[in-house]
């Protein structure tokens, strides 16, 4: 039987409708699958002193992504890296790139606090969240909506390191060697404060240019104002040549540190000469609690070596933005960055570090371990 013009006619126009159809259908699922990306952008240290640092950070993020990429689920993390060596105009620079040319949804970094704070015009202008550990007091006071500081702040740290070393330690002496830059500036600003609280003042306030390796004429100072305690302040690799100059100088000092001599690098570095410091941090894996245990082997086995607080901060920080968007159902910032800014006590985000929500300048507080730095090993004092 031949098929009338008409039935030919009717098969051709259904058949373009069927095709038409399942282009539409294609395209439309090809734009729902990109709706599901979640991109970040990471802007740190790979390169130069600091590292060991944007290590860190960028290993704790990819942690946190694999996991949640791995898990059934509708949104997966894509993240877009940026070194930016500490050079603060690379920040910047980064940062634009990751948000206009990419279209990242919330920046992490950096880890540099004047290079953090450089960054905070930027999100600002175009309304992007962003997450640093950066601990300088100046980053968190520019007004910004967008800016999320996870980890305690220079005020907080301080206190604590000094309230410690005063009536724990038992020190009436302390000197204070900082950076010149808005970290040591703020530690050091902040830790002098603390010790007015407890009607004490420095023995020795000296600061050096951040590329400084000599540390000599500021020992020397600290030698002559009889310190006993001596809190080095500025990039971990400089705090451990502090300490081996001291040692070589013939001092004998209790040392003590903050989050930035927290990595193991500060160890590495340092060796038989910060044996006894003592260190505040978030995290440490000196920690026995089974879910610390098993996420410090889970890292363990993926990096040959154990995490640090900027590991588990950054771990945290993913884990936040991820559920931002799966409890809003939308990737875009400002859906990001209400959620977070909403968080209370009541309904924290819960990660490694523990409960997290922000304060209204965008500042999370937790306790901190006071570990100390025996047989090469972090041994924790009291949190």
């Amino acid at each position: 039987m031949v098929a009338s013009n008409f039935q030919k006619k009717a098969f051709f126009w259904g058949k373009l409708i069927f095709l038409s159809a399942l282009v539409m259908l294609l395209v439309h699922n090809s734009a729902v699958a990109k709706e599901t990306i979640i991109k970040i952008g990471v802007v740190g240290p790979l390169t130069g002193q600091f590292a060991a640092v944007g290590q860190s950070q960028l290993n704790g993020a990819e942690m946190k992504a694999n996991e949640i990429n791995a898990a059934p689920g509708e949104y997966t993390i894509e993240l877009i890296s940026e070194d930016d060596a500490s050079k603060c105009d690379q920040s910047v620079n980064a940062t634009v790139k990751l948000i206009t040319r990419e279209r990242a949804v919330s920046i992490i970094g950096a880890c540099n606090s004047p290079c953090a704070l450089a960054m905070v015009p930027i999100t600002q202008r175009y309304q992007v969240p962003q997450f640093t550990f950066g601990v300088g007091t100046a980053i968190t006071k520019q007004g910004s909506d967008w800016i999320f500081r996870v980890a305690v702040g220079a005020p907080g740290q301080t206190q604590a390191l000094a309230d410690y070393a005063v009536n724990t330690l038992g020190h009436d002496k302390i000197a204070v060697l900082y950076s010149d830059d808005e970290y040591g500036a703020s530690m050091a600003e902040n830790f002098k404060a603390a010790l007015e609280k407890m009607d004490q003042q420095p023995a020795a306030y000296e600061s050096y240019p951040r590329s400084d390796k000599d540390f000599s004429g500021q020992l020397t100072s600290v030698k002559k104002s009889e310190a006993t305690c001596l809190y080095a302040t500025g990039s971990y690799a400089a705090s451990a040549l502090i300490a081996k100059q001291a040692k070589q100088l013939g001092l004998s000092l209790q040392l003590i540190g903050d989050t930035g001599n927290a990595t193991p690098k500060y160890i590495e570095l340092g060796g038989e000469a910060v044996e006894g410091a003592v260190i505040v941090e978030p995290f440490t894996p000196a920690d026995p609690d089974p879910a610390i245990q098993v996420f410090v082997e889970k890292y363990k086995s993926q990096y040959q070596q154990d995490p640090d607080g900027w590991v588990a901060e950054m771990y945290d920080t993913v884990g936040m933005i991820h559920e931002a968007v799966v409890k809003t159902g939308k990737i875009d910032p400002k859906s990001i960055q209400n959620y977070l800014a909403g968080l209370t006590s009541e309904s924290a985000y819960s990660g490694i570090l523990g409960d997290w929500y922000f304060g209204p300048e965008g500042n999370a507080n937790f306790d901190l371990y006071k570990v100390q730095i025996k047989d090469g090993k972090k041994v924790i004092l009291e949190r």
